[in-house]
């Protein structure tokens, strides 16, 4: 029997370290069958099947932003999609634009929302 992933996650893919971040998290998480990742470029131009599917799915949904614009949040919140967890990389000592990305890092914000969605 396949295994169904435990939540949804979108995340922020900027060009900033933290974007990298963001991206990071979401693939592992999803590569791990923890999540199944949702396209945010496709909510963003309007991609109704998809913004349904969002809509209509029981699993919790993970937004993950990489810095103070909450870009992620917002493109969601534009199509009604508001019942999220919220997370943003800069809460975890990762400073925009300087803190190099490793491995250690995405791995312990990859733990945080596994621990959140408990």
């Amino acid at each position: 029997m396949e295994n169904q992933a435990k939540f949804q996650i979108v995340s922020c893919s900027g060009a900033s370290n933290t974007g990298l971040f963001a991206d990071a998290v979401a693939r592992q998480l999803n590569n791990d069958n923890e999540a199944s990742m949702i396209c945010l470029a496709k909510v963003a131009i309007g991609d109704q099947g998809l913004i349904n599917k969002v809509k209509n799915q029981e699993n919790k949904i993970v937004v993950l932003d990489g810095c103070a614009l909450n870009c992620a949040e917002k493109i969601l919140g534009r199509e009604g999609i508001t019942e999220i967890i919220h997370v943003k990389t800069t809460e975890f000592n990762i400073v925009k634009g300087k803190t190099p990305f490793s491995e250690e890092k995405a791995n312990e914000i990859a733990n945080h929302i596994e621990e959140i969605i408990k």
